[in-house]
């Protein structure tokens, strides 16, 4: 059993570093230090199959995390920004109502936004992100889009039209146009960066569809004061208190 300070759980017991042997340590070493620094429960539950902690942080980086990566001419990760990212993220996570995902990805949301000077932008944004469509005038035409487009996907991917595909293709293009690095892309490389920000987007609503699910069926817990990393204190921080009273109504007692 762990000697190191542990806080409460329910189904599945969070695993410690101490029970762990050294190369998958190295993998729960990484994802905390890659995602934020701080000992987390999504490592300490996915301890126990080895070889998906030690492949799930490299993965999931290139369509969450990676900025725009190029390997010579080729763009290989980035193509939607961190921005956009983040609100599909919590979109997807409250229509799933996933604790997990909801609490730690509004501060991940929040932060980014704040850290670029645009937290008075993102409050609404996120208060009002469980039902966007009735705030519709809080959002670009392009987060409106591509909001509707996550939560069809999330709810029943048969529901995405062709004729909401095209708008969602023609909203893309747009906006890239006004991208001084994509702006003058020829119209074939065009439509097919945007068929790239498409196929990225599509796998992070689904990936997190998934990861949604996993959180609620193991009941994967914050971090509490009891444990090693009081999460609870960075989020009450982080996090306004009417967003965190919101989040509260949707995800209940649940996770």
């Amino acid at each position: 059993m762990t000697k190191i300070k542990q806080g409460p759980w329910t189904r599945i017991r969070p695993l410690q570093r101490d029970e762990l042997d050294p190369y998958t340590q190295a993998g729960m070493m990484t994802g905390e230090l890659t995602w934020g620094g701080n000992p987390n429960n999504l490592c300490k539950v996915m301890a126990y199959t080895p070889r998906l902690l030690q492949t799930e942080v490299e993965y999931c980086n290139t369509f969450i995390f990676d900025p725009r990566t190029l390997r010579g001419d080729i763009q290989e990760a980035g193509f939607n920004d961190r921005f956009i990212k983040e609100l599909v993220i919590s979109r997807t996570s409250l229509i799933n109502r996933a604790r997990y995902s909801v609490t730690h990805h509004s501060v991940i949301g929040l932060s980014l936004f704040a850290d670029a000077g645009r937290r008075d932008e993102a409050i609404p944004k996120y208060l009002h992100l469980h039902e966007h469509e009735k705030h519709r005038e809080v959002y670009t035409e392009r987060e409106r889009v591509v909001l509707d487009y996550a939560a069809k996907v999330t709810r029943d991917a048969h529901l995405v039209t062709d004729q909401e595909f095209q708008e969602l293709r023609r909203v893309l293009t747009e906006h890239n146009l006004k991208d001084d690095k994509l702006k003058d892309l020829t119209t074939e490389q065009m439509s097919r960066h945007v068929d790239a920000q498409i196929v990225e987007v599509t796998w992070l609503i689904g990936h997190f569809c998934l990861l949604n699910r996993w959180f609620t069926a193991l009941q994967v817990p914050d971090e509490s004061p009891q444990d090693e990393w009081n999460f609870a204190a960075v989020y009450e921080e982080v996090v306004p208190e009417q967003i965190r009273r919101r989040n509260d109504q949707i995800l209940a007692s649940g996770f």
